[in-house]
Protein backbone atom coordinates (compact mmCIF):
# COMPACT_ATOMS: atom_id res chain seq x y z
CA UNK A 1 0.00 0.00 0.00
CA UNK A 2 1.35 3.20 -1.05
CA UNK A 3 0.93 5.99 1.87
CA UNK A 4 0.66 9.66 1.26
CA UNK A 5 2.69 11.82 2.96
CA UNK A 6 2.56 15.95 3.06
CA UNK A 7 5.48 17.80 2.01
CA UNK A 8 5.57 21.05 2.96
CA UNK A 9 8.44 23.80 1.68
CA UNK A 10 8.24 26.36 4.62
CA UNK A 11 10.70 29.47 5.52
CA UNK A 12 13.38 27.33 7.25
CA UNK A 13 13.14 24.30 5.28
CA UNK A 14 10.80 21.69 4.46
CA UNK A 15 8.44 20.02 6.84
CA UNK A 16 6.32 16.45 6.22
CA UNK A 17 3.62 14.99 7.61
CA UNK A 18 1.83 11.95 7.34
CA UNK A 19 -1.33 10.05 9.43
CA UNK A 20 -0.49 7.06 11.68
CA UNK A 21 -4.32 6.10 10.40
CA UNK A 22 -2.13 2.69 9.09
CA UNK A 23 -1.37 -0.15 11.31
CA UNK A 24 2.47 -1.10 11.79
CA UNK A 25 2.65 -3.99 9.54
CA UNK A 26 1.66 -1.31 6.50
CA UNK A 27 4.08 0.76 7.80
CA UNK A 28 6.84 -1.71 7.67
CA UNK A 29 6.14 -2.51 3.96
CA UNK A 30 6.93 0.98 2.44
CA UNK A 31 10.11 0.99 5.19
CA UNK A 32 13.55 -0.77 4.21
CA UNK A 33 15.51 -1.12 7.64
CA UNK A 34 19.23 -1.06 8.59
CA UNK A 35 20.66 -3.38 10.53
CA UNK A 36 20.81 -0.57 13.78
CA UNK A 37 16.61 0.44 12.75
CA UNK A 38 15.79 -3.51 12.84
CA UNK A 39 17.03 -4.07 16.16
CA UNK A 40 15.48 -0.64 17.35
CA UNK A 41 12.12 -1.37 15.97
CA UNK A 42 12.62 -4.91 17.62
CA UNK A 43 12.92 -3.33 21.28
CA UNK A 44 9.36 -1.50 20.56
CA UNK A 45 6.41 -3.51 21.84
CA UNK A 46 3.98 -0.64 21.85
CA UNK A 47 1.76 -0.42 18.73
CA UNK A 48 1.55 3.08 18.63
CA UNK A 49 5.47 3.84 19.26
CA UNK A 50 5.95 1.23 16.70
CA UNK A 51 4.05 3.76 14.24
CA UNK A 52 5.81 6.22 15.47
CA UNK A 53 8.92 5.07 14.72
CA UNK A 54 7.91 3.85 10.77
CA UNK A 55 6.05 6.68 10.19
CA UNK A 56 8.87 9.60 11.46
CA UNK A 57 11.59 7.25 9.71
CA UNK A 58 9.52 7.08 6.30
CA UNK A 59 8.75 10.60 6.24
CA UNK A 60 12.68 11.53 6.76
CA UNK A 61 13.41 9.39 3.66
CA UNK A 62 10.48 11.20 1.76
CA UNK A 63 12.11 14.56 3.12
CA UNK A 64 15.64 13.81 1.93
CA UNK A 65 14.85 11.65 -1.09
CA UNK A 66 17.24 9.06 0.16
CA UNK A 67 17.63 6.56 3.09
CA UNK A 68 18.52 8.85 6.03
CA UNK A 69 19.35 7.14 9.92
CA UNK A 70 18.27 9.07 13.08
CA UNK A 71 20.72 9.26 16.11
CA UNK A 72 20.77 10.76 19.31
CA UNK A 73 23.20 12.39 21.26
CA UNK A 74 24.01 12.66 24.86
CA UNK A 75 20.71 15.22 25.62
CA UNK A 76 18.76 12.53 23.94
CA UNK A 77 18.25 15.25 20.58
CA UNK A 78 17.81 13.79 17.59
CA UNK A 79 20.58 14.12 14.84
CA UNK A 80 20.98 13.01 11.11
CA UNK A 81 23.51 10.84 11.05
CA UNK A 82 26.00 12.06 8.50
CA UNK A 83 24.26 14.81 7.20
CA UNK A 84 24.66 18.44 8.54
CA UNK A 85 20.47 19.16 8.29
CA UNK A 86 18.78 19.82 11.92
CA UNK A 87 16.01 17.59 12.62
CA UNK A 88 13.09 18.02 14.57
CA UNK A 89 10.59 15.21 15.19
CA UNK A 90 7.20 15.31 16.93
CA UNK A 91 3.57 13.55 16.64
CA UNK A 92 0.67 13.52 17.87
CA UNK A 93 -2.00 10.49 18.14
CA UNK A 94 -2.93 10.46 15.00
CA UNK A 95 -0.16 12.38 12.66
CA UNK A 96 3.63 12.40 12.46
CA UNK A 97 6.04 15.56 11.86
CA UNK A 98 9.56 15.57 10.92
CA UNK A 99 10.81 19.09 10.32
CA UNK A 100 14.06 19.56 8.48
CA UNK A 101 16.03 23.01 8.34
CA UNK A 102 19.70 24.41 8.40
CA UNK A 103 18.85 26.53 11.16
CA UNK A 104 18.13 25.34 14.56
CA UNK A 105 14.60 24.81 14.88
CA UNK A 106 11.81 22.93 16.91
CA UNK A 107 8.38 21.50 16.66
CA UNK A 108 5.61 19.84 17.57
CA UNK A 109 1.80 19.27 16.49
CA UNK A 110 -0.84 18.21 19.28
CA UNK A 111 -4.68 17.47 18.83
CA UNK A 112 -6.30 20.57 19.72
CA UNK A 113 -9.02 18.84 21.71
CA UNK A 114 -6.29 18.02 24.15
CA UNK A 115 -6.96 18.97 27.76
CA UNK A 116 -4.17 20.98 28.91
CA UNK A 117 -5.95 22.94 31.67
CA UNK A 118 -5.36 21.01 34.81
CA UNK A 119 -1.73 20.91 33.93
CA UNK A 120 -1.81 25.32 33.11
CA UNK A 121 0.05 26.22 36.23
CA UNK A 122 3.07 23.82 35.74
CA UNK A 123 4.03 25.40 32.18
CA UNK A 124 2.00 28.54 32.17
CA UNK A 125 3.81 31.88 33.70
CA UNK A 126 1.01 34.44 35.78
CA UNK A 127 1.48 36.85 32.96
CA UNK A 128 0.47 33.84 30.33
CA UNK A 129 -2.40 31.97 32.45
CA UNK A 130 -3.97 35.65 32.27
CA UNK A 131 -3.37 36.12 28.30
CA UNK A 132 -5.70 32.39 28.38
CA UNK A 133 -8.53 34.09 30.58
CA UNK A 134 -8.68 37.09 28.57
CA UNK A 135 -8.65 35.30 25.27
CA UNK A 136 -12.00 34.17 23.05
CA UNK A 137 -10.73 30.57 22.75
CA UNK A 138 -8.92 30.01 25.78
CA UNK A 139 -9.00 26.34 25.39
CA UNK A 140 -6.97 26.35 22.27
CA UNK A 141 -4.77 29.13 23.47
CA UNK A 142 -3.38 27.09 26.04
CA UNK A 143 -2.91 24.54 23.52
CA UNK A 144 -0.83 26.44 21.35
CA UNK A 145 1.20 27.97 24.29
CA UNK A 146 1.68 24.26 25.01
CA UNK A 147 2.64 23.47 21.77
CA UNK A 148 5.40 26.72 21.31
CA UNK A 149 6.51 25.89 24.31
CA UNK A 150 7.26 22.28 23.11
CA UNK A 151 9.34 23.79 20.12
CA UNK A 152 11.11 26.28 21.79
CA UNK A 153 12.14 23.13 24.35
CA UNK A 154 13.28 20.95 21.21
CA UNK A 155 15.26 23.79 19.45
CA UNK A 156 16.68 24.87 23.74
CA UNK A 157 20.58 23.32 23.05
CA UNK A 158 20.58 23.13 27.24
CA UNK A 159 19.83 20.66 29.25
CA UNK A 160 17.16 21.56 31.66
CA UNK A 161 15.05 24.10 30.29
CA UNK A 162 11.95 24.57 32.11
CA UNK A 163 8.88 25.31 30.17
CA UNK A 164 7.36 27.55 33.12
CA UNK A 165 11.13 29.92 34.22
CA UNK A 166 12.52 29.56 30.69
CA UNK A 167 10.42 29.75 28.01
CA UNK A 168 7.84 32.89 27.23
CA UNK A 169 4.99 33.04 24.95
CA UNK A 170 3.80 36.50 24.19
CA UNK A 171 -0.09 36.92 24.01
CA UNK A 172 -1.61 36.91 20.14
CA UNK A 173 -4.65 36.15 18.78
CA UNK A 174 -5.46 32.99 16.92
CA UNK A 175 -6.01 33.08 13.14
CA UNK A 176 -8.13 29.97 12.09
CA UNK A 177 -5.89 29.77 8.79
CA UNK A 178 -2.45 29.93 10.77
CA UNK A 179 -0.12 32.42 11.23
CA UNK A 180 3.20 33.60 13.64
CA UNK A 181 3.51 34.62 17.11
CA UNK A 182 6.60 35.52 19.12
CA UNK A 183 8.40 34.27 22.62
CA UNK A 184 11.74 33.82 24.57
CA UNK A 185 14.00 31.57 25.54
CA UNK A 186 16.09 32.88 28.56
CA UNK A 187 17.42 29.86 29.47
CA UNK A 188 21.24 31.36 29.15
CA UNK A 189 22.61 34.92 30.13
CA UNK A 190 21.60 36.10 26.45
CA UNK A 191 17.87 35.42 26.16
CA UNK A 192 17.14 34.33 22.49
CA UNK A 193 14.07 35.96 20.48
CA UNK A 194 12.02 32.95 19.11
CA UNK A 195 9.57 33.32 16.14
CA UNK A 196 6.45 30.85 15.94
CA UNK A 197 5.07 29.51 13.01
CA UNK A 198 1.62 27.63 13.43
CA UNK A 199 -0.94 25.99 10.97
CA UNK A 200 -4.05 23.65 11.65
CA UNK A 201 -4.23 20.37 10.28
CA UNK A 202 -7.74 18.70 10.99
CA UNK A 203 -8.16 18.08 14.03
CA UNK A 204 -4.24 19.26 14.98
CA UNK A 205 -1.75 22.08 15.32
CA UNK A 206 1.53 22.27 14.27
CA UNK A 207 3.50 25.04 15.94
CA UNK A 208 7.50 25.60 14.60
CA UNK A 209 10.04 27.81 15.76
CA UNK A 210 13.23 29.23 15.33
CA UNK A 211 15.35 32.17 16.53
CA UNK A 212 14.01 35.66 15.17
CA UNK A 213 16.87 37.13 14.05
CA UNK A 214 18.28 33.86 11.79
CA UNK A 215 15.01 34.08 9.51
Amino acid sequence: MMLVAKILDIEIGKLGMLKLAEPAETLIQNFHFSEIEKKEFGLIKNDNRRKEYLAVRILLEKLTGKKSEIIYNTNRRPELKNQSLNISISHSPDLAVVLLSEKNAGVDVENIHRNTEKVATRFLSETELNDIRKSPQPNLQRMLYWCAKEAAFKFSCEPETEFKKHISIYYFEINPKGGMFYGQLSKNLQPLKLVFHYFFNENNVVVYCVEEEKI
